[in-house]
């Protein structure tokens, strides 16, 4: 029988929908610089872009309700292209894991 790991993920972000552009991870990878966040905390997925908030210039961005206007400008569109802007938290991850036996087999 297998064992089940969660490993749990604190990180909240916003997510939103982009219309008429497709991203690259070049977009994303810039965007993440400018924000001064990981790579792995944005992702684009079927036109909406989620941002985890991870950094302190990506906070000052949010207290200021300007990630749209953040976003809209590092991918040089129109804001109203941006909507549903949403509130997220990450998902933990669970692994599952096969019983390992005791012996060795040589």
């Amino acid at each position: 029988m297998g064992k089940t790991i969660t490993i749990p993920d604190p990180r909240t972000g916003f997510s939103m929908k982009i219309d008429g552009i497709q991203l690259t991870r070049p977009d994303l990878h810039e965007i993440a610089a400018d924000l001064g966040i990981a790579t792995k905390d944005i992702l684009f997925k079927n036109t909406i872009l989620t941002v985890y908030n991870t950094s302190k210039a990506s906070q000052e961005i949010i207290d200021d309700n300007a990630l749209v206007t953040f976003v809209a400008m590092a991918l040089d569109i129109p804001a109203e292209s941006i909507s549903e802007l949403t509130a997220v938290k990450a998902k933990p991850k669970t692994i599952e894991m096969d019983d390992m036996d005791e012996e060795d087999e040589d």
